[in-house]
């Protein structure tokens, strides 16, 4: 905590005084006591002497204890004196320094303003100059651009000059080309006629071949188509004539019996496979029909035939059994 100048001024003295009044009251009691103490009566001297030590007495004690408080006082009061003299050189040496503090700062702020003052005429004189560069520059500008329009003035016109003659040469190139590309384009209708009447004439030529050709190759499939329908019926005939010798005729087989049998062939003729398509009510009858042609087993005719023919008429066969020399 730090005190303030009155308070570092007001202990000492306070200390001081009351030193001194203790010392001065400590004085008067003791001239009291020494005042009204009874005279001693008068005896008779006494030869024997004896040394006292005036210090072992209480008024050489009193006298001690009065001299250290005075010696006491006395170096309260000094060290007093040379803190109020301490305290005051400290405030004189404060006054100083906070003057030249003063004196600095406003050395400091005048050399300041005349800084502010040469700096505030320096820029003046530089935006003086800028501005007369400035002015310059713009003068130099306007000129340039002035010469700049002149330049592009003359290119323009220029450029006009030449854009007139190039369009004039475009036209004419223009039209020479369409000249150029109508007489190609002539020429090309002309080979595109000439080659259209040769593919006219080549396409008619081809359609003759060809009604030529199928000409030839109608009756060649009428032809064939007769012997194909010829070898289908000789077949029919061949297969229903086997099945039919091999076919035995059981007792209880009656005119006006029939089955229809649905036989399925492999390309080599082998039978694969034999349904009754439709009973004739006697199941001994249908039996020994379906016997007689898994007795067959195969109608090696068949695999003679072209594919198409056996694929056509014989992969899968529908066969009526009629036979027509049973008995009534």
């Amino acid at each position: 905590m730090k005190l303030t100048d009155k308070e570092s001024y007001s202990l000492p003295v306070i200390f001081a005084i009351g030193l001194h009044l203790a010392v001065f009251i400590g004085g008067a009691v003791l001239a009291g006591l020494t005042e009204s103490a009874p005279e001693p009566p008068k005896r008779p001297p006494i030869v024997n002497a004896t040394i006292i030590d005036v210090s072992d007495t209480v008024i050489g004690k009193r006298e001690a204890e009065q001299q250290k408080a005075a010696a006491a006082a006395k170096k309260a009061q000094e060290d007093a004196k040379r803190k109020i003299e301490a305290e005051a050189k400290r405030k004189a040496e404060k006054a100083a320094l906070e003057k030249q503090k003063r004196e600095a700062e406003t050395a400091r702020q005048k050399q300041q303003q005349a800084q502010q003052k040469a700096e505030a005429e320096r820029n003046a004189a530089i935006e003086k100059q800028k501005a007369a560069a400035e002015k310059a520059r713009q003068e130099k500008i306007a000129k340039e651009k002035k010469a700049a329009a002149e330049k592009a003035k003359q290119a323009q016109l220029e450029k006009e000059r030449k854009a007139a003659e190039e369009k004039a040469r475009r036209e004419a190139e223009q039209k020479r080309q369409q000249e150029l590309e109508r007489q190609k384009q002539a020429e090309l209708e002309r080979k595109r006629r000439a080659e259209e009447q040769a593919k006219q004439e080549a396409e008619r030529r081809r359609r003759a071949e060809e009604a030529v050709q199928q000409a030839v190759a109608e009756e060649e499939a009428r032809r064939r188509e007769v012997e194909a329908g010829q070898m289908v019926q000789s077949i029919s005939g061949l297969i229903n004539q086997r099945i039919t010798n091999a076919w035995i005729r059981p007792p209880s087989a009656r005119n006006g019996m029939k089955t229809l049998l649905r036989i399925n062939f492999l390309p080599n003729g082998e039978v694969a496979d034999v349904q009754v398509l439709k009973g004739s009510g006697n199941t001994t009858f249908d039996k020994y029909a379906v016997d007689a042609v898994y007795k067959v087993g195969q109608i090696e005719e068949l695999a003679d035939l072209e594919s198409y023919i056996f694929e056509r008429n014989f992969r899968q066969v529908d066969l009526l059994f009629n036979p027509q020399d049973l008995r009534n």
